[in-house]
């Protein structure tokens, strides 16, 4: 008996490991890696579990996981705190990467801030985050498109609707008025210079290139926008404005991943102002020559004459889209790459304006030794263009802008005349409408100008720029905590750019063809390195220190040269030998910047954070004994819901509390110094060459200084499905950097030196909600922000006028103590002369005369005249008080829907358009509802004033001040991505088609064209708000397609 329980003891332990073999043997083996969906780099200790068991494993420090699994029908879930959770079937597939998104209501979201990176839970200061999940539901040909209305504080004004064309940014407000307000970019660790002006040869005519569109969306990875002191202070003198950080994909441990996207898009005009057709305007030619010369009226039938010709019509066009973009990452434990290659090609609503681009980038990361690493960035871009003259500053038709030349055109006249030649403004139609040259200029057109298609259309307008942007870090690890990081950094911008304009095109005072060309090389060398420690101590101190020093060092070397009255055309540009009166340019000018900064970042048990920053900038550019500024700032946070009393309440609480001097140092590199210029004079008969006095020397001239104050509440509810945050800052600058006339005894005319006062104040809020959450998925942010601007001092001067002049018009804006950068000030319109007016009691300017139908303006001192120091007043500001985004993400199933919003609120703008479109002088068109309104005996409007030809007073009055303020549709886009099972068979994980739609409808009280307006380029300060002959925006149809192997 005791043999038989042997044997059969035995037997069942045979069969019990028998069964485990068999078990095993039937077991799969999965791996892959794990990372992050935004930017490609591994989630070490992400977990991998298979669903409804207690089987799983956990990713190594590069995102490397191995695990059995039971068989082919389970499912894994994988995660990792501040990501979203996913589900992949295993199926027959054996290995699985697997890209986690970010969840962006998780507080241990990474934060990139200045020269490394946090959570959010860890932050002190403001920063606004963008990440690449964000990017993808939209579609913009540049990287700062993406910050409107998504940043609370921050506003960014589309300066023209040229494709590539500059955008301005302003971060809480403008702190400066002759530096750049302008935030510093940074690309992958790289400062780069986003001056359009600095990167522009100067040749074309139009508007600037956004520097940033060279630089293809879908290589971002994040955005973050850094907005108070304690944020930007680690950049010392280029903080003050803020600071934009944008970080791009790198590669990742694993099997290559091949990413293709590409979208064709069909762009038109938003918008056309309502103009006279080519009856209209003969009976206003009748009406106005009879009203202010008594001459005969040049057409029996004006109605005979039909439609004509809509130059807007002729101006615009259905312009297309093309885009490809093609990407390849992965790599292993040792290197890692991410390789894209991008072509951009996009036509402008304007007939013969194009943008392309080609870009090409390479990130690698290199894994030497297991304490030696190399990263490199490398980007290569080339751009090409055509542009139109649009946003000058001259006056009426093509002069200023083709745009303006479309407006107020001739309508009778046809864009060809009979001999197949563009028509010209002198042109005049006949009563039985054929037309003939004006030579006697008996209609009193305007000048000899050609047509605007004319203009465009003979007109060379374009460029080239090509673009090097490549960073080197070394990381070396000295010890467990302590990491040692050498960059080394080029940038270089080439831009060529060249003109041509015909015979045909005259302007009366260039006679002949005119020609020119330019080339501008901007460089920038960087050195940096950089200590930083990170340790936690007794599981309740962290601490993290940095210190670090830099050298940048910039150059601009530019060459131009120009002729006239060429003998042949055949050459373009391309021969100036060929032309009179050749004139040739050059200039170089260089600055360096050297730095020395630190911060140290002080967690006490997860509730209280110490940040303390300071920075030593030493810059060329300022006056001896003044060349080095300190820039520090120190902030504090109270993650109250660590505390035992909040802890298990489910609600998020962080207080911060911040403070520092940043500066800025954004002015010509010698204005510090005595310059000359070259001068022409005439001895006996003979010309030379000699040099005057420019601008004197400034050896005290020193740094703006900017102090800025915020405090700042952070909330989440709902285990973070609901999240507050507000920010209340003060920003004061002194020493502001300013031009101030001299006495011209003196033999100068303006002289830069450091007087007077700015503040700024504001709140900004930020909510970010997860609605639903599920099969069906609702995410809404929103983004609100009020800043106030007030001029403090302005070194005890009452006045400085500013802002361009335009139609003849100067001192529109002035700067004021107590106002703001940018009012408008003008003349209060007091409506229309009438028949009963008093002539003895009406106030006119010394040159007019009482005339019933001509405005009227108000006598502000009531000395009975109206003259400019009495008589002009504030009547508007440019900057909007309240900037709001609204942005909303559903997803359902395979379906996702992104709806985005924006506008602003509290500005006017300056209408210059109107004031050539109500002119009503016979010599160009005009609104059709001036003119069906105006003022006639038998219809004494109050509006706006009569029908007369000759010369007419230009006066700036509130008149044509206008609520500028709207919300925009900004972006429409729905996606469907195929079902997995499906793409699983052909090798791919994703196919997701698209269909989006841009700037789809604005609500505003504005007439002009579209309320984005901002005149004079992308460092406007002193000429925001101002619409004039600008490249009007369009809206824009995309359908797209993206696939990922």
């Amino acid at each position: 008996m005791t043999i038989m329980k042997n044997r059969t003891k035995g037997l069942v332990v045979i069969l019990l490991v028998l069964g485990n073999l068999v078990a095993f043997a039937q077991n799969i083996t999965v791996q892959g890696v794990i990372t992050a969906e935004d930017d490609g780099l591994p989630l070490p200790g992400a977990n991998v579990v298979v669903k409804g068991r207690a089987i799983g494993a956990s990713a190594n420090f590069d995102g490397e996981y191995v695990l059995e699994v039971p068989n082919e029908e389970v499912t894994l879930v994988f995660s990792y705190q501040g990501f979203a959770s996913r589900e992949v079937l295993v199926g027959d597939q054996r290995t699985i990467n697997v890209a986690l998104r970010t969840d962006v209501n998780e507080l241990d979201e990474v934060v990139i801030i200045g020269y490394g990176s946090t959570t959010k839970k860890d932050l002190t200061g403001s920063i606004a985050s963008i990440k690449s999940e964000d990017l993808e539901a939209v579609r913009s040909t540049t990287a700062d498109d993406f910050v409107q209305g998504r940043v609370s504080g921050l506003l960014l004004t589309q300066t023209s609707g040229q494709p590539g064309g500059a955008t301005s940014v302003r971060i809480r407000g403008s702190s400066s008025i002759n530096a750049s307000n302008e935030p510093l970019y940074v690309i992958d660790g790289f400062p780069v210079d986003n001056n359009s002006d600095n990167l522009s040869a100067g040749v074309t005519e139009g508007p600037s290139i956004n520097a940033l569109a060279t630089l293809s969306a879908n290589d971002i990875a994040s955005i973050d926008v850094l907005k108070d002191a304690s944020a930007t202070a680690i950049y010392g003198s280029r903080g003050a404005n803020g600071v934009i950080i944008i970080t791009t994909k790198r590669g990742l441990n694993g099997d290559a991943q091949i990413n293709y996207d590409t979208y064709v898009g069909v762009s038109k005009v938003t918008k056309k102002l309502d103009l006279l057709d080519a009856s209209q305007f003969a009976f206003y030619v009748n009406e106005s020559r009879y009203n202010g010369s008594g001459e005969p009226r040049l057409y029996t039938d004006p109605s005979v004459f039909g439609a004509g010709t809509d130059w807007q019509d002729e101006i615009f066009r259905t312009a297309i889209t093309k885009s490809h973009d093609l990407s390849i990452k992965g790599g292993n434990q040792d290197i890692k790459y991410a390789i894209s290659g991008s072509y951009l090609d996009q036509e402008g609503i304007v007939i013969k304006t194009d943008f392309k681009r080609y870009n090409f980038r390479v990130n690698l990361d290199f894994k030497a030794t297991e304490k030696l690493s190399i990263e490199n960035s490398l980007s290569l871009n080339r751009t090409d263009f055509n542009t139109a003259r649009t946003e000058t500053s001259g006056g009426s038709e093509v002069a200023s802008s083709i745009i303006t030349g479309a407006y107020q055109f001739n309508p009778m006249l046809p864009v060809f005349d009979p001999d197949g030649n563009y028509t010209k403004g002198n042109f005049i139609v006949q009563d039985d409408g054929t037309f003939v040259n004006d030579v006697d200029n008996i209609q009193e057109q305007i000048a000899n100008y050609p047509s605007p298609v004319a203009y465009q259309m003979l007109t060379e307008n374009k460029g080239k720029a090509s673009r090097i942007l490549d960073n080197l870090a070394i990381k070396w690890d000295l010890a467990k905590n302590l990491q040692l990081k050498t960059t080394l950094g080029v940038d270089v911008n080439i831009n060529e750019q060249s003109y041509f304009r015909t015979e045909e095109i005259d302007f009366g005072n260039t006679p002949g063809a005119f020609a020119a060309q330019g080339k501008n090389t901007a460089t920038s060398y960087l050195a940096e390195s950089t200590l930083n420690y990170t340790n936690t101590f007794n599981h309740r101190h962290r601490l993290n220190a940095l210190i670090g020093a830099s050298w940048q060092d910039f150059s601009i070397e530019s060459l131009s040269g120009n002729a006239l009255g060429f003998p042949t055309e055949n050459f373009g540009s391309n021969n100036l030998g060929l032309g009179l009166n050749p004139g040739v340019s050059s200039n170089i000018i260089e600055s360096r910047l050297i730095s020395y900064f630190g911060r140290a970042n002080y967690i006490l048990d997860n509730k209280y954070i110490f940040t303390a920053t300071s920075r030593i900038d030493g810059s060329s550019k300022f006056g001896d004994g003044n060349k080095f500024g300190f820039f520090p700032s120190g902030a504090f946070a109270w993650n109250v819901s660590e505390e035992d009393f909040l802890r298990d309440s489910g609600l998020y609480l962080k207080l911060r509390l911040g403070y520092g001097i940043i500066g800025n140092e954004s002015i010509a590199p010698y204005s510090a110094q005595s310059t000359f210029k070259a001068t022409y004079h005439s001895f006996n008969d003979n010309e030379v060459v000699g040099q005057l006095p420019s601008t004197p020397a400034n050896s005290a001239l020193k740094w703006e200084k900017t102090e800025q104050y915020n405090i700042g509440l952070d909330l989440g509810f709902f285990d973070d499905r609901l999240g507050l945050t507000i920010d209340a800052y003060q920003k004061n600058t002194d020493d502001l950097l300013l031009e101030l006339q001299v006495p011209s005894q003196t033999g100068y005319i303006q002289s830069m030196v450091n007087a007077g006062s700015v503040r700024n104040q504001g709140v900004e809020l930020g909510i970010n909600a997860q609605l639903f959450k599920g099969e069906f998925n609702w995410d809404m942010n929103i983004t609100g922000a009020y800043n106030k601007n007030k001029i403090l001092d302005l070194a005890g001067l009452d006045n400085i006028p500013t802002g361009y002049g335009i139609l003849g018009i100067t001192n529109w804006q002035l700067l004021v103590e107590g106002g703001e950068i940018g009012a408008f000030y003008g003349y209060v319109s007091d409506g229309i002369i009438q028949l009963d007016d008093d002539p003895e009691t009406t106030p006119l300017f010394a040159t007019d005369t009482f005339t019933p139908g001509e405005r009227k303006y108000k006598d502000l001192n009531g000395d009975g005249v109206i003259d400019a120091d009495n008589d002009r007043t504030f009547i508007g500001n440019p900057i909007p008080e309240y900037t709001f985004g609204l942005n909303n993400t559903l997803t359902w199933k395979n379906w996702d829907l992104n709806i985005f919003m924006q506008g602003v609120y509290g500005n006017e703008i300056a209408n210059f358009n109107r004031i050539n479109l109500e002119n009503l002088n016979g010599q160009g068109n005009v609104l059709l509802e001036a003119f069906s309104n105006r003022w006639t005996p038998e219809n004494p409007s109050n509006t706006y004033t009569r029908a007369a030809d000759g010369s007419r007073n230009i006066v700036f009055s509130d008149h044509y001040v206008e609520d500028g303020s709207y919300l925009r549709l900004k972006s429409v886009t729905l996606g469907y991505s195929l079902p997995t099972e499906f793409l699983s068979r052909m090798k791919i994980n994703k196919l997701r088609l698209y269909l989006t739609g841009k700037n789809l409808f604005t609500i505003t009280d504005y007439s002009g064209v579209d309320p984005e307006v901002s005149f004079g380029g992308q460092n406007n300060n002193l000429s925001a708000g101002a619409d004039f002959g600008g490249y009007p925006t369009s809206r824009t149809f995309i359908l797209g397609l993206n696939v990922n192997f």
